[in-house]
C-alpha cells in the first residue's frame, strides 16, 4: 500500500524528524536553515518539515552509507533526484 500524498505533506517538528531519521536535531535545523530540506510555516514557534523530507533524509543516509559518499555528495544527489521527480509530476 502506498502512502498517500496527504500523509507525505503532514508537517512534523524538527524533533520528530531528527528522531525518525536518527540524526541530531541540530543537523535537521541546519539543513532547513541552508534550504536543503523543505519547511512550511504552520504558525508554530518554528517552521515544520513535511513528512516527505523524512524520505529524502533517509535516502541521503543510505547513499552516504552504501556508496561511502560524503554527506555533501549524498545531499546533492538526493536533492537533484527529488527535484527531477517533482518536475516529472511524480
Amino acid at each position: 500500500m502506498w502512502t498517500s500524498d496527504l500523509e507525505l505533506d503532514e508537517p512534523l517538528t524538527f524533533d520528530v524528524v531528527a528522531e525518525t531519521v536518527g540524526a541530531r536535531r541540530s543537523v535537521v535545523v541546519r539543513l532547513a536553515q541552508e534550504g536543503l530540506i523543505e519547511t512550511v510555516d504552520a504558525g508554530a514557534d518554528e517552521p515544520l518539515v513535511p513528512r516527505r523530507m523524512v524520505v529524502q533524509l533517509r535516502r541521503m543516509q543510505r547513499l552516504r552509507r552504501d556508496l561511502d559518499w560524503s554527506a555533501e555528495q549524498a545531499m546533492l544527489f538526493a536533492l537533484d533526484r527529488f527535484h527531477s521527480n517533482q518536475g516529472a509530476g511524480r
